[in-house]
């Protein structure tokens, strides 16, 4: 009994240390929401706060509260990573235990094989990227591999009350999983539909996934049931803002919102998507460089497999499986399925987690299959696991971003002010959300985030009333919250008047005499000064990418825009409104705001991640930084007159 205990330590020591060497994770979705989300829980704010964090703000908060609990009360930010890490390290215990008791099950020497099967799961760049972060992804895998370990075993045992045991405890972890994050139906749709393939519709097949089934639903009501019920209270929606064209919340478009950035545009990109994987580069199945040659690998010895079975003529594929074989075929049936689920609904390679992990044991399992001898195959197996580490680990650090450990998380400096005393606060972060700072604030300070890198608010159109009402109900408290640009240079008079242009129209200008700087920073050896009311501490002068200094500065009423102004958003607004109706394909959400940039306009698409420029009588679209860059739309006359040459098609991959 002693041995599984010094395993099972051995690989949550393993996630521990790999949370340890990859540092501090600080990825954009930490300083966008993770955070916040969890905070606007605890201090009940849902309901007085309006896009607090942009649309990703009213994602369960279940998951964060942990990694939120713990900053708040002071620990450690190492001893924070290494318990989540070790949280995210039981993904590899249930590994070990698919390949040991379902993949190679009777082999001699079957411990080397799954020990490499554990490891080259732990390869995965993804997992080496999020193990120990703040990503729901690591913790909710825990919760996808156990459900698929327990459901195939049940459908292996025999017996009515240990398998339906079994069973109803797989559905009701993957519906755990799918309440807190609904980007995990995949894994459950894969899972149900593996087991109608594999144990069939008869009297038992029945009983099983009517089991399942309500295991599933037990387990959704208990994460998500509640919030979802939450949300349709306040806004008619429960999954605001998403799925908000079937429920037509008045207060978020109305568009399908299908996320494309790493979808297949083709079969030929489903196919040649494993050995594009290899490559070092970002945003070609997750946002940072993550090459990973296991797929390609999984690939290549999966052909040869099927050969092999071919020319020596095994017995069909449709014969029927022997019961000691049916965990088996729904571990495979369930990876088949998931990968075609994942690329069908978002290609995200984070959100393929528990996909990416079981390529360790399945790439394992083929290279014993084609090899036939346990020793070749650990010899090769071995050779695949060092090549893969070599190769990720030339990519550098597999964080998206990251930092030193720290004594907090966070260190941050707020004026006592700031602290002391409610204010609401009207983000105009287009790159991040600023919301980030929010529990550093008064607790009982409210927020709402007007604009983001892909949405902008109109005046009057979808949650316009909302804003309107926060606006209203915290007419003598509004302040402004930016983030201070790159330079980090006190704020000039162009800066204030390009700030005064965004609120304008909605009738608020600043009050330049009432200005506050906060600092926040997630590196080591920074000590924070208490920022100065009126001019900019010296440390903000740093070029670090991990501070980051906000303004926060009194708004009142003001004039709103003047009549050339209205009279050329009134204009670029009709041509931009012209572009959306001829190609919806890449133009959607339709109607955002056209927001003001500081030599021209843009506006922003959250379904295809482009911003749209008009820029000296010329438009250009641009899919930030993962391409295609500054495409050519013509020019704003040609889309007025009917002339513009564009053709509406998805746009080629840049590689």
């Amino acid at each position: 009994m002693l041995a599984p205990a010094i395993r099972n330590c051995s690989l949550i020591a393993l996630a521990c240390l790999m949370t340890y060497c990859a540092g501090k994770d600080a990825n954009w979705d930490l300083l966008n929401y993770h955070f916040y989300i969890a905070h606007a829980w605890t201090h009940d704010k849902y309901l007085v706060d309006f896009m607090g964090a942009g649309p990703n703000s009213y994602f369960n908060p279940l998951g964060y509260l942990p990694f939120y609990w713990m900053v708040m009360a002071g620990w450690h930010s190492l001893t924070i990573g290494l318990l989540l890490g070790a949280f995210h390290g039981i993904s590899l215990i249930v590994l070990w235990n698919i390949s040991e008791r379902l993949l190679f099950k009777g082999l001699p020497q079957a411990h080397w094989l799954t020990l490499l099967s554990v490891l080259l799961a732990a390869s995965s760049p993804v997992f080496a990227g999020t193990v120990g972060g703040t990503f729901l992804e690591p913790t909710l895998t825990v919760l996808v591999l156990c459900s698929l370990l327990i459901t195939a075993l049940g459908c292996e045992r025999s017996g009515f009350t240990n398998s339906t045991l079994l069973i109803l405890a797989g559905g009701l972890l993957i519906g755990l999983a799918t309440g807190l994050k609904l980007t995990n139906i995949v894994f459950l749709a894969a899972l149900g539909l593996s087991l109608l393939s594999i144990i069939g519709v008869g009297l038992r097949g029945l009983i099983i996934t009517m089991t399942f089934s309500i295991g599933v639903i037990v387990g959704y009501l208990i994460a998500n049931g509640w919030w979802a019920y939450h949300l349709y209270q306040e806004f008619g929606n429960p999954f605001f803002p998403f799925f908000n064209e079937i429920f037509q919340s008045p207060d978020f478009s109305t568009a399908k919102l299908d996320h494309d950035r790493f979808k297949p545009n083709s079969l030929w990109d489903v196919l040649v998507l494993p050995f594009r994987m290899v490559d070092f580069h970002s945003w070609i199945y997750i946002e940072n460089n993550a090459p990973d040659i296991r797929p390609a690998l999984l690939v290549l010895f999966s052909f040869a497999f099927a050969t092999k079975l071919f020319l020596s003529k095994v017995r069909a594929f449709h014969a029927p499986p022997k019961s000691s074989n049916v965990g088996r075929l729904i571990i495979f049936a369930f990876f088949i399925y998931s990968v075609a689920f994942w690329l069908w609904t978002t290609g995200n390679g984070r959100y393929a987690l528990p996909i990416l992990m079981l390529i360790g044991p399945l790439l394992t399992w083929v290279i014993y299959r084609v090899m036939g001898n346990v020793k070749q195959a650990v010899t090769l197996a071995s050779f695949a696991l060092i090549l893969q580490v070599f190769h990720a680990w030339s990519a550098g650090n597999p964080r998206w971003s990251y930092a030193e450990w720290t004594p907090h998380w966070f260190e941050v400096a707020v004026p006592p002010r700031l602290k002391d005393n409610p204010y609401a606060y009207l983000s105009m972060g287009t790159a991040r959300s600023n919301s980030v700072i929010a529990p550093f604030f008064h607790p009982q300070s409210t927020y709402l985030s007007l604009m983001g890198g892909t949405y902008s608010f109109q005046p009057d159109g979808p949650g316009s009333k909302r804003i309107r009402q926060f606006i209203s109900d915290n007419e003598n408290r509004l302040r402004m919250l930016i983030t201070i640009p790159s330079g980090r240079e006190k704020p000039t008079s162009e800066s204030f008047n390009y700030w005064d242009s965004l609120l304008a129209p909605w009738s608020l200008k600043i009050n330049r005499s009432d200005c506050e700087f906060v600092d926040m920073t997630l590196d080591q050896d920074k000590a924070l000064a208490s920022p100065a009311s009126s001019g900019i501490p010296s440390q903000f002068k740093s070029s670090n990418d991990n501070r980051i200094p906000m303004l926060t500065c009194a708004l009142q009423q003001g004039t709103g825009e003047n009549e050339e102004t209205r009279l050329e958003r009134r204009r670029v607004t009709a041509v931009f409104d012209r572009i959306e109706e001829f190609c919806p394909l890449l133009f959607s959400p339709r109607g955002w705001h056209l927001t003001r940039s500081t030599s021209g306009w843009h506006r922003t698409y959250l379904q295809s991640d482009i911003v749209v420029y008009a820029i000296k009588g010329r438009l250009t679209l641009s899919k930030r930084e993962f391409g295609p860059f500054d495409v050519d739309m013509g020019t704003i006359e040609d889309w007025e007159h009917g002339r513009s040459k564009f053709v509406c098609q998805r746009l080629a991959k840049p590689w």
